[in-house]
């Protein structure tokens, strides 16, 4: 179990940390009537005479960007027209959250977002086609699903075409476009977030040690984050150890550490709702020969993979040469017999913000599509599936902000962090 002086060790790192975070920093307020102008411009462009999205916890991207606001447990969704702030959909358990963000938007409960089958003493509930209709004010021709196809339940479009006798589109380019270029308060949300994420991988590594649980080690991650002024998680605390290390994004389980295992560690704290990340791999005692050869490859692949990252965004090069440089360099070494790009699990840059990783842009082999201007990106590179439990699998990921030509780091720990681990400040 955990020790007064892992606690010791982690009390170290939060107040090491803890004069990096503003954590009474908020988005301004005028910033969401601007991104409102500018929402409003493309549906005037598209023809539109109102706009839908959804969200909910775990894909909260377009609802926090428009409203602040993240339901939890329900789900919920918000019409926008033009010229008017946005209204909020959802139930009455987590919707009464809204009015704490403090943008004071429209915000009516109805039984589609609430708790199924819920009573809820004196709460009056509406009609959903009448809000909407009131909200509008005028006659619908054509609606635009803002949020992507695949996220939208499939009743709430029959709902739109059956209810409306519009025409119904997919306009989910239009925040996608929005939220992929970022402002300076969102870098700064990013910048804090991935700055926790350093401190809680920082105290994960502090206190591993062999005979741990994988759940008492993210503890350790999950506490150091909350102290710092995380608000929720982009995705549930990883700690895997030994075979565990091959599932890439497991979390942690009530598995016992062993020693000689490798161990993968990642957390991503979320800030105002902007997501930071950090993961990193080592293993608990002397590595092993197979071992030092895994990490030395995997170390070297992400080097060369950060120096074309810093390449590529200040020539305004093809972004498919990340992955390149870290894929050919895979492909050029072998360990035991076998070649090593078969095991570069998945492409090694991915962007972010409102979500860890489920926002533009993906780099491929392939892709030469070149970067926005001012946007998040996480090198994130993956060594998985090697048949052999020493070297199961493991990554190291950081995160970055792309603003202008510039690129800004915002991981402080080493690429191999070894030396770590057992160690406080």
């Amino acid at each position: 179990m955990l020790s007064v002086a892992d606690f010791e060790k982690m009390e170290n790192i939060i107040s090491s940390y803890e004069k990096k975070i503003d954590k009474g920093f908020q988005i301004p307020l005028s910033e969401y009537d601007e991104r409102y102008k500018k929402v409003w411009a493309r549906m005037e462009k598209e023809g539109l005479d109102m706009a839908f999205f959804f969200w909910y916890r775990e894909m909260p991207g377009d609802g926090i960007y428009l409203t602040g606001y993240n339901p939890n447990i329900e789900r919920a969704s918000g019409v926008i027209t033009p010229g008017k702030r946005p209204m909020i959909l959802a139930g009455p358990e987590s919707g009464i959250l809204a009015s704490e963000v403090g943008l004071d938007l429209p915000t009516c409960f109805v039984n589609e977002f609430s708790i199924p089958d819920e009573y809820y003493e004196g709460v009056e509930r509406g009609n959903l086609l009448q809000i909407i209709a009131d909200y509008v004010g005028h006659d619908v021709k054509k609606i635009g699903v803002i949020s992507a196809y695949d996220l939208v339940p499939a009743k709430f479009y029959d709902f739109l075409r059956s209810n409306f006798g519009a025409e119904v589109v997919d306009s989910a380019s239009i925040l996608e476009d929005l939220r992929y270029e970022k402002s300076e308060n969102e870098f700064k949300c990013m910048q804090m977030a991935d700055t926790i994420a350093c401190a809680a991988v920082r105290a994960m590594l502090a206190v591993a040690r062999p005979g741990l649980r994988e759940t008492e080690v993210a503890a350790v991650g999950d506490f150091t984050a909350k102290a710092l002024g995380a608000v929720g998680f982009g995705f549930e605390t990883i700690v895997n150890s030994g075979w565990r290390c091959k599932t890439v994004i497991g979390p942690a389980t009530n598995k016992v550490i062993k020693e000689g295992e490798i161990v993968q560690v990642g957390i991503s704290p979320s800030f105002e709702g902007y997501k930071g990340v950090c993961r990193r791999a080592f293993v608990m005692g002397e590595r092993t020969q197979l071992q030092k050869e895994y990490f030395d490859c995997m170390n070297e692949a992400f080097r060369r993979a950060e120096k074309a990252l810093y390449e590529v965004c200040e020539n305004d090069l093809p972004s498919n040469l990340i992955d390149l440089a870290a894929r050919n360099y895979f492909a050029s070494v072998d360990i035991n017999g076998r070649n090593m790009k078969l095991y570069h699990f998945y492409s090694t840059c991915h962007g972010t913000g409102l979500t860890e990783c489920l926002e533009p842009m993906v780099i491929t082999p392939t892709k030469e599509e070149k970067y926005g201007k001012n946007v998040g990106i996480m090198l994130d590179l993956g060594c998985y599936g090697y048949p052999d439990e020493q070297i199961a699998g493991g990554c190291v990921e950081n995160a970055f902000l792309k603003k202008g030509n510039t690129v800004v780091a915002c991981t402080d720990l080493p690429v191999d962090v070894q030396d770590l681990v057992g160690k406080g400040i």
